[in-house]
């Protein structure tokens, strides 16, 4: 026997299966396009809507992996809660065994043919539709292709006595799982090994008992992509990836039990031993599936209990807004007053790159800018609360008056920050998803009343500080209407222009512009406070 051709046959295969998974999902995702998030964020109303989008989406881009790291990466985002995930991972579950099912029908014979029309359909169509259904074909046809190369690759394996042998110690069910779940950490796919042992049981080298154990086991490999994805993210994405791998594991320990049972079923099913491993599959996970998706809320309070929030204690802001310091109630309004002033920095970062974001940033940098206003949010409170505790204490009417301003101050800044991060977020995050663009014009005009904004804001921020009452109070009120004026004008004179999604464009750049008046207003509003 001529082993290194062997390994390399072998390696070879399973390098074709792998890419060609890839290939495939990625021309389904790309098929799917934004729909698939919009989607899967959208279906999580309960349980029942979580389990049928997790399903959906993993049975359109075969790959529970992917459907999983999506759902780490919205709890982390903070736009699903964590129990919502957990229906879209037992769907994700259930949606997987779609791919070994199409791994058991005997096309594989058809894989040159379906490369080659796969390739020609991405290569000679300039359709983008059809550019993605090229590269599903393309897709599998290489799984196909490594499939039967591996099959030729193992064949010689059916007379090599040491093998056999080999094989025949998989009786012990316990060291047939452990080598599905290494075998699928190793290559980050739970289909790959699927593949292997539908191969492997063709052959006859292979029992169906022996193959049901490496499944159980590539169930719980498969769980180790979402704990990767979820390292470093929020709390609650590393729970997403722990429910999974609960899922799992003690589906595989209730199971463990009567793997003679469920290869019975198998055998009454179907004669066929490629079949036999794909109906093992799909009723294992789909047995869990319908199990767990019961006890979705008492498996999520348990992971919060074995996952809980950190006990350490979030860095505050603001370190000198200190109890006591309201020993001295001058000096707790001095501090307070700086304080403002700093959460104000932090506000005009906001606005200075919110607007050009909601114009044309991407997916990620809004992300972000919502992040940068949980820290507003966060400095916002800690300045409150000091208030409130200077509020409490006897103070002059003079100082009462500078602990309104104050307050009113402090709410005009977190609400300049909100209008930003949420209101021009989420149109931003219409934009993207439907797809239109706003003009380098439009983005021009719009940036000069946007920058007329922004002056006028650090203009008030800084006349607002002690620090600096010798600004130019100035805001130009009269200058800016003009500009705005102007912007509106183009708007809609921009109307005219012949395209299927100028209305939504018109609304979305309007919204936008309606957002920088409101932001001029706002720094108005603050000079007065601080007048």
């Amino acid at each position: 026997m001529n082993f290194t051709a062997l390994i390399i046959l072998l390696l070879g295969g399973l390098a074709l299966f792998l890419h060609g998974m890839n290939v495939m999902t990625d021309g389904l995702k790309a098929a799917a396009g934004s729909k698939m998030k919009s989607f899967l964020k959208g279906m999580t109303r309960n349980r029942w809507t979580s389990l049928v989008a997790g399903t959906g989406i993993t049975a359109v881009i075969q790959s529970s992996s992917v459907t999983t790291v999506l759902a780490v990466g919205f709890v982390s985002a903070g736009l699903i809660s964590f129990q919502s995930t957990l229906g879209i991972i037992l769907g994700a579950n259930l949606g997987t065994t779609i791919t070994a099912q199409i791994i058991a029908f005997k096309i594989t014979q058809a894989s040159w043919i379906m490369i080659a029309a796969g390739f020609l359909a991405s290569f000679l169509f300039k359709k983008q539709s059809i550019k993605n259904f090229g590269m599903i074909i393309l897709g599998l046809g290489l799984v196909f292709l490594g499939m039967n190369v591996m099959n030729e690759a193992t064949t010689p394996l059916k007379d090599f006595e040491p093998f056999i042998n080999l094989m025949k110690g998989l009786d012990n069910y316990l060291y047939a799982i452990l080598i599905g779940a290494l075998f699928t950490a190793l290559v980050q796919s739970s289909s790959a090994t699927t593949g292997v042992v539908i191969i492997l049981s063709v052959q006859g080298l292979l029992g169906i008992e022996e193959a049901i154990a490496i499944i159980l086991g590539a169930n719980i490999g498969t769980c180790v992509t979402a704990v990767l994805s979820a390292l470093g993210k929020p709390r609650d994405a590393m729970r997403v990836a722990i429910s999974h791998v609960l899922f799992k594991v003690v589906g595989v320990l209730i199971w463990y039990a009567f793997i003679g049972e469920l290869a019975d079923i198998v055998r009454f099913i179907s004669e066929d031993s490629a079949r036999q491993v794909a109906n093992a599959h799909t009723i294992f996970n789909a047995a869990n599936t319908f199990l767990f998706i019961w006890l979705v809320k008492p498996i999520a309070k348990l992971v919060v209990w074995l996952l809980p929030e950190k006990k350490k204690k979030e860095e505050r802001l603001f370190t000198e807004l200190h109890d006591f310091y309201l020993e001295d109630v001058s000096l707790a309004l001095e501090l307070s007053q700086s304080s403002i002033a700093k959460l104000g920095e932090k506000v005009i970062e906001i606005v200075k790159a919110g607007i050009p974001m909601a114009l044309t940033g991407k997916e990620h940098e809004l992300v972000e800018l919502r992040y940068k206003d949980a820290l507003i949010d966060r400095g916002h409170a800690e300045i409150l609360t000091f208030l409130q505790n200077i509020q409490g204490l006897s103070i002059s009417k003079d100082q009462s008056h500078v602990l309104e301003r104050q307050i009113e101050a402090v709410n005009v800044l977190e609400t300049a920050a909100d209008m930003v991060t949420t209101s021009l977020v989420e149109a931003a995050e219409h934009r993207i998803e439907k797809g239109f663009e706003v003009s380098n014009a439009t983005v021009q005009r719009i940036s000069v009343v946007h920058n007329m904004a922004l002056e006028a804001f650090q203009k008030a921020l800084q006349f607002y500080s002690l620090d600096d009452t010798s600004v130019n109070n100035t805001l130009a009120k009269d200058l800016f209407k003009k500009e705005l004026q102007d912007v509106r004008l183009h708007l809609i004179e921009r109307l005219s222009v012949s395209d299927d999604k100028r209305i939504e464009t018109y609304r979305f750049e309007s919204e936008v512009l309606e957002g920088i008046r409101r932001l001029h207003a706002l720094a108005r509003r603050l000079k007065r406070k601080a007048g």
